[in-house]
């Protein structure tokens, strides 16, 4: 059979499936073979292209599940990043600058790489060497910020020695993190010499903070300069409240407690048939107490609500504050407030800079060039929409704001794009009428997830925290998709990231800064 031309097989096969009625007798007579002959022929053709169809569906199969195969594989190519010592390096630096230890950095490395993570010494060493690398970097970049500063707020933070924090208030850029042997006025007067354009400084109580002030505007005053603003943090002063009000609430459970108890003493005794003379009296005295305490701590808090209100810029009614208003306010409240809890707190409301921040806004105010309709139409409707509960309600007083909400929204339209242009104007004054050094305080935070981890912070470290933390982009809120380099505006290039910058050479930087563009 094997011997027999492929052709006869073929012909066998096809007679025996396509032919008709006697064509398998006739063709084997034609051959001079049997008709079984003709038969087996056909048969062994088919079970033949049976077996090689079935070899043919399991290498397809097989070429398919490859496919699939092959196509995984390129998708994961594609997600896969090679920790090599360069990759390592990297993230030892990125760990050091967000307060993760090396400990847990090298821990992360053994779980993507493990028995190839470099030791926690060589890692310290990679992440040292990009410390002093941002140091020589931020000494170019800091020639564009801090000729950009104008409003900052300052902080002192001690690690194991203190650290001079200055942060842009707008941008959230980190313009200095000096580690120092001090924090005395001279230093500080150091730092604020720095910022040529400086405006205005929100700070604490620090003694050396404000001595530092105080020298730089006595410098400025000589020469014939404008002084710089000096604004008193509202966030330190209000905190300090708080120690006040827990005493007021406590003595107000307390006394409640002790009426309910004498109450239930009042109650057995009557249950009991006892005479209730001496309880019923005691219970009256109880309650009588009770009821003077918590009209204590509610005049209190509403005292303190109004003292509050008078530190902001847009008063309840929704008006543009003033200077002369607060302080008439404060005057009213703030001897409300027994000394024996507030002292502190009403020592810090009542001082002069605690209140600077209202006087520069209506100072830009008046020199914008606009109508002086158009612009106090624009403030009353900025200061409405930011007090939105004052148009609330059914009295004649909400009335009257909606109704005067709707006449600045009419001035506004008729003046046209003047009108919008004095709009926008006074939204950005009220929006950087900064009256806290509280943003200060996010930048202290990133300092300090280091210095829980670690015994001693060191000035590279400083810097390769700074440098990352203004290359870093936000990913939320009206900052959102820039970095603090850019809200400030440094001319950065597109598409530069951290780990490039820390590449370049301090001529390299200069350079694409040159040519670089600010964000919009």
């Amino acid at each position: 059979m094997s011997m027999l031309a492929p052709q006869q097989r073929i012909a066998s096969a096809y007679v025996v499936i396509f032919g008709g009625y006697g064509d398998v007798s006739r063709y084997a007579q034609k051959r001079g073979v049997c008709r079984q002959m003709v038969y087996q022929e056909a048969h062994w053709l088919q079970d033949f292209l049976a077996h090689k169809q079935q070899q043919v569906d399991t290498l397809r199969q097989r070429v398919e599940e490859l496919e699939q195969q092959n196509a995984a594989l390129r998708q994961r190519q594609a997600l896969s990043v090679v920790v090599d010592k360069e990759m390592q390096a990297r993230l030892a630096a990125v760990g050091q600058a967000n307060g993760t230890s090396l400990p847990c950095v090298q821990e992360f490395l053994e779980v993507l790489i493990p028995g190839q993570a470099l030791s926690v010494a060589t890692l310290g060493r990679r992440a040292k060497e990009a410390g002093e690398k941002s140091g020589q970097l931020l000494a170019i970049l800091d020639v564009f910020t801090r000729e950009r500063a104008l409003r900052v707020a300052a902080d002192e933070l001690y690690v194991n020695d203190p650290v001079r924090m200055i942060v842009e208030q707008e941008s959230l850029c980190w313009l200095s993190g000096r580690l120092s042997d001090n924090a005395d006025g001279a230093g500080w007067a150091e730092e604020f010499r720095q910022l040529p354009n400086l405006e205005q400084v929100a700070r604490d109580g620090g003694k050396g903070l404000t001595k530092g002030v105080a020298l730089v505007n006595a410098e400025r005053q000589e020469q014939g300069q404008a002084l710089l603003v000096d604004q008193g943090d509202h966030f330190h002063a209000l905190r300090g409240a708080g120690v006040g009000f827990r005493k007021a609430q406590r003595r107000a459970v307390t006394a409640f407690d002790d009426a309910a108890k004498a109450q239930k003493e009042l109650e057995e005794c009557k249950k009991q048939g006892r005479h209730a003379h001496a309880a019923a009296g005691h219970a009256r005295t109880a309650w009588r107490e009770a009821e003077e305490a918590m009209n204590a701590w509610s005049a209190l808090e509403q005292a303190w609500e109004q003292s509050k209100q008078a530190l902001r810029l847009v008063t309840p009614e929704g008006a543009l504050n003033t200077r002369q208003q607060a302080e008439a306010v404060l005057a009213e409240t703030l001897p409300q407030l027994p000394d024996s809890d507030f002292a502190k707190t009403k020592r810090q409301m009542q001082k002069p800079e605690m209140l600077n921040y209202l006087d520069q806004v209506h100072q830009q105010i008046a020199a914008l060039p606009f109508p002086e309709e158009v612009k106090q139409a624009a403030v009353r409707q900025e200061s409405l929409r930011r007090q939105p509960e004052a148009l609330q309600g059914e009295s004649t007083a909400a009335a009257a704001r909606r109704g005067m909400l709707l006449v600045c929204a009419v001035l506004l339209g008729k003046a046209g794009a003047e009108g919008q242009q004095a709009a926008a104007a006074v939204r950005d004054i009220f929006r950087k009428a900064y009256r806290a050094s509280s943003l200060v305080e996010c930048i202290n935070s990133a300092v300090r997830m280091h210095q829980s981890r670690h015994r001693k912070m060191t000035q590279n470290l400083l810097d390769l925290k700074r440098l990352y933390w203004n290359c870093h982009t936000f990913r939320t809120g009206r900052r959102r998709d820039t970095s603090p380099y850019q809200r400030l505006g440094v001319p950065w290039p597109e598409g530069l990231r951290w780990w490039d910058v820390l590449k370049l050479t301090p001529e390299q930087l200069r350079e694409k800064l040159s040519t670089g563009k600010t964000a919009p």
